[in-house]
């Protein structure tokens, strides 16, 4: 038999925002029993990467663990990967903010387990080939990606059995190809066909490296892999296993294996990620931020908050250093992947995530406002620019001040897309729309499935579906931002419109508004027709306090016909606490039910949420009375790891009015909308 190498790297991660049980649910089945496990073997060489979300938790809750950590990196059992510190899709943040969260990481391994990264972790093996020289220049010489990077660019299967140099002159880095057949049978398959995988291919060649880099949550956090990894001893035999074929099978590190063996060759390495995320994305991670807009949103917030960080630095004095060091870690923690896209993993559909990250780049922005504005010495300042936010070639309009951030985008019916709280580091609007997504048939017709030696990998279809799912399966016509405006008819129902089977009259909810500045507001206009009856709509938003937003329409039709149809004002809104029983719709006092509530009020001058703790409450007050007001819970239907989950996104606000116009020819509105803490 001749002798190959084994590489083994496993990658432990846990999002930003994640809740604290799944943090230590993930510790008691997975981190702590492998590491327990791995301990007793000291002659089992592994390379372990743990993502910076992961070292902070285990800091503060469990420093144990790193301590155990510590221990086999100092007997030169574990070698420890570097990375970018928060685990940010490396290509989808600025070069400047790849470099700092892998200095973070370097820098901080250093001084806690006293080694020094050679090789880094890719989020998601998300690459580009411009990573190279990025990678280069942050100190790292070596990274893993997928074998289907590799066969995707031109190098045959049995190539890759091996390293290969990528990128530019002298910035070139050494990529190692991860096995996909060892990816999907450790350690779902018996540990004996891993050894007969080995068998097989080293019978014609010697001295074949086998790298395998994967999630570490395999071995114990996902579904039904705890018992078969520790109560059934899959890893214990492993491990004896690769004792046994010690002669043959030779562990190594990747950083000995890169000093003492040469390279395949080199390549260019073209962009991609593993065969899931490229199916869920469409081929390129980049996809997410076109299919989903809430997810591009959220990324070009945090692009604007790291230029914004860029020009407070530039700006800042020496006293304000220790602030720009806060707001880059804020930042950086506003960076990690996974609240951005979805497949199986990914949690753009959970709330708890996306809430993280805006309050983490909230948070970062706040202390750049210190240092920008503090020529105003405490004095109220006001920031009225046109942007294109978006990056879709189109100038939307940022509005903001001490208090709040608000972007508004004429080009989507003049809707408001982001409302920042500044107070409290939170986005109003970080809702979700309700879109089809591919495995919504296959839901409802998943049946369980079985393993037939082993156990299920995440990518089998392992679930089932409540059929009481399917009266869920609703897609809305446009994004759930705020202050999209409607047209619609007498008797439309609140069913219809909750169901989204109902047409606008005319095109003010669809159509582009052209944007201008008055003086401390913005105002923004359309010229249109609800049937044959011209029709202009021009809607205010300004701020007028640090607790209040104005929006105030003026409504003129041209000739002496008969505006039909009712005036809708739509609010999407998510409270700090989502949907918790704290909260409840209120009426002229009377309690309408909580935010899981759906229901209909009538001939308001007001309406509110009101929060029973008093921290954060909303509020709306008309010049007009309102016909009615219709609201209920938008719910998604997503699949995750576990389960086909139903989750609640936002509360859904319509308030309905019927326009007057007696002899004149205009209608105006006034909507006071206040947010805080004395809302009540």
């Amino acid at each position: 038999m001749h002798k190959i190498y084994l590489a083994l790297a496993l990658h432990f991660h846990q999002p930003i925002g994640n809740f604290k049980n799944i943090f230590e649910r993930a510790e008691q089945l997975c981190y702590q029993p492998f590491l327990q496990t791995l301990f007793k073997y000291p002659d089992i060489k592994l390379t372990l990467h743990f993502s910076g979300c992961l070292l902070d938790y285990l800091e503060e809750a469990q420093p144990q663990t790193l301590d155990l950590i510590k221990t086999m990196v100092g007997r030169s059992q574990v070698e420890l990967l570097g990375g970018a510190y928060y685990e940010p899709i490396l290509t989808a943040i600025p070069e400047k903010d790849v470099a700092g969260q892998i200095r973070l990481m370097s820098r901080y391994l250093r001084e806690r387990f006293n080694c020094e990264p050679r090789g880094m972790w890719i989020p998601e093996r998300v690459w580009e080939s411009r990573l190279a020289g990025l990678i280069f220049e942050s100190g790292i010489r070596y990274c893993i990606l997928d074998d289907t990077h590799f066969l995707k660019s031109g190098i045959k299967k049995e190539d890759t059995y091996g390293y290969y140099w990528t990128g530019k002159s002298n910035k070139k880095i050494a990529v190692f190809p991860c096995d996909k057949h060892l990816r999907y049978s450790i350690p779902f398959k018996a540990p004996e066909e891993t050894i007969d995988y080995f068998k097989h291919l080293a019978q014609d060649k010697e001295g074949l490296l086998f790298t395998y880099g994967d999630d570490g949550e395999k071995f114990g956090e996902w579904p039904g892999t705890h018992q078969w990894v520790f109560q059934e001893k899959w890893l214990e035999k492993f491990f004896v296993l690769l004792r046994q074929n010690s002669e043959w099978i030779k562990l190594i590190h990747f950083s000995d294996y890169l000093n003492q063996e040469q390279a395949v060759g080199s390549a260019e390495i073209n962009a991609g990620s593993y065969d899931e995320m490229m199916q869920w994305s469409g081929g390129s991670w980049s996809n997410f931020l076109l299919k989903y807009p809430e997810s591009n949103q959220m990324h070009k917030k945090m692009h604007y908050v790291s230029a914004k960080i860029e020009q407070a630095e530039k700006r800042s004095k020496r006293k304000d250093l220790t602030k720009i060091t806060e707001a880059k870690r804020e930042l950086y923690r506003g960076q990690c992947n996974c609240a951005y896209w979805h497949g199986v993993f990914g949690g753009l559909y959970l709330f708890h995530l996306r809430s993280a990250v805006y309050e983490h780049l909230i948070c970062a922005e706040k202390i750049c406002d210190d240092i920008l504005h503090q020529s105003k010495q405490g004095k109220p300042w006001l920031k009225i620019a046109k942007s294109d936010f978006d990056k879709d070639q189109q100038k939307g309009l940022i509005m903001e001040n001490r208090d709040f951030f608000l972007y508004l985008d004429p080009a989507q019916a003049a809707s408001l897309k982001e409302l920042d709280h500044k107070g409290i580091c939170f986005n109003l609007i970080d809702t979700l729309s309700r879109k089809k997504e591919a495995y919504h048939q296959k839901i409802l017709n998943a049946q369980a499935a079985k393993a037939e030696d082993g156990v299920l990998t995440i990518h089998d279809d392992f679930r089932t579906a409540d059929p009481l799912l399917k009266e869920k399966l609703v897609y809305d016509k446009f994004p759930r931002y705020c202050l999209r405006t409607y047209f619609v008819r007498e008797d439309l129902t609140d069913k219809e419109f909750i169901n989204s089977s109902y047409q606008e009259l005319g095109d003010f909810a669809s159509g582009a508004y052209g944007p201008k500045k008055k003086g401390s507001s913005i105002m923004f206009e359309r010229q249109s027709k609800i049937g044959r009856l011209a029709v202009k709509l021009a809607k205010k938003i300004q701020i007028k306090s640090e607790k209040e937003i104005e929006i105030c329409y003026n409504i003129s039709k041209k000739g002496p016909g008969k505006l039909e149809g009712l005036l809708g004002v739509e609010f999407n809104v998510t409270m700090p606490w989502l949907n918790a029983e704290r909260y409840s719709y209120v009426c002229a006092g009377e309690d309408l039910g909580g935010l899981n509530t759906t229901g209909t009020a009538k001939a308001l001058s007001s309406f509110g949420i009101s929060d029973s703790k008093s921290e954060f409450g909303l509020s709306y007050n008309f010049s007009q009375a309102a016909d009615g007001a219709w609201f209920f819970p938008v719910q998604t239907i997503s699949q995750s790891e576990r389960a086909y989950e139903l989750n609640y996104q936002c509360s859904c606000i319509f308030f309905r009015f019927q326009p007057s116009f007696g002899k004149g020819k205009d209608w105006n509105l006034r909507i006071s909308w206040s947010i805080g803490p004395s809302t009540n």
